[in-house]
This record gives C-alpha cells, sequence and structure tokens, in this order.
C-alpha cells in the first residue's frame, strides 16, 4: 500500500501529488476539527483509498486521534486520475448560466 496521507490531531503529511490535487480544488482544507481535507474522506474512498483510523487507548479508553489514507500500489495513478473528477462536483457554479435547468 501507498501512504497517500496522515492526517492527524498534532499536524498531516501528504504525498506531494495527492496534496496538489487537494490544493488545486480550492476546497476549505479545515473544514472538520482541524484535520486537513479530513472532510472529503468518502471521495478518497471513491477514489479507491483505504481509511485507517489512528485510536489511542488509555486504560479504560479511547480515542480518534486522525486516519492514514493508503491506495493500493498498483492503483496509485488510478487514484490520482479519478481524484479531481470526483472532487470537482463539489465546486459550486461559478456563472448562473451552467445552472441546471429548473422544472
Amino acid at each position: 500500500m501507498t501512504e497517500m496521507a496522515s492526517i492527524t490531531l498534532e499536524g498531516a503529511s501528504f504525498e506531494d501529488r495527492f496534496l496538489k490535487i487537494l490544493e488545486a480544488t480550492g476546497l476549505e482544507p479545515e473544514e472538520f476539527e482541524g484535520l486537513p481535507y479530513f472532510s472529503y474522506s468518502p471521495f478518497f474512498v471513491i477514489a479507491g483509498a483505504t481509511i485507517s483510523p489512528k485510536i489511542r487507548e488509555h486504560g479504560d479508553h479511547s480515542h480518534f486521534e486522525g486516519v492514514l489514507i493508503e491506495v493500493p500500489d498498483d492503483q496509485v495513478e488510478i487514484f490520482l486520475d479519478v481524484l479531481p473528477e470526483l472532487l470537482e462536483q463539489l465546486q459550486p457554479l461559478d456563472d448562473e448560466d451552467d445552472a441546471p435547468a429548473q422544472a
């Protein structure tokens, strides 16, 4: 598996090409509790990523620290090709002429 990102409460690291795609979207990165791009995780999964939680245990309780985003080694290029198309669906339409016709 190729690690595409590690997103935690302490910080985040992204594979270079993955980060460039995310930054190019113009989407708000800090939308969820200071975890950069975490709220877009469903789109990462649809594009082919596996998301594993990072959980810390403390005796009788545990808490969420972040996630690890990975893609199978032989599917990295597919992931990077598909993801921009998926994230594009989140972009608001800039021009009212491009808005879908209402019935």
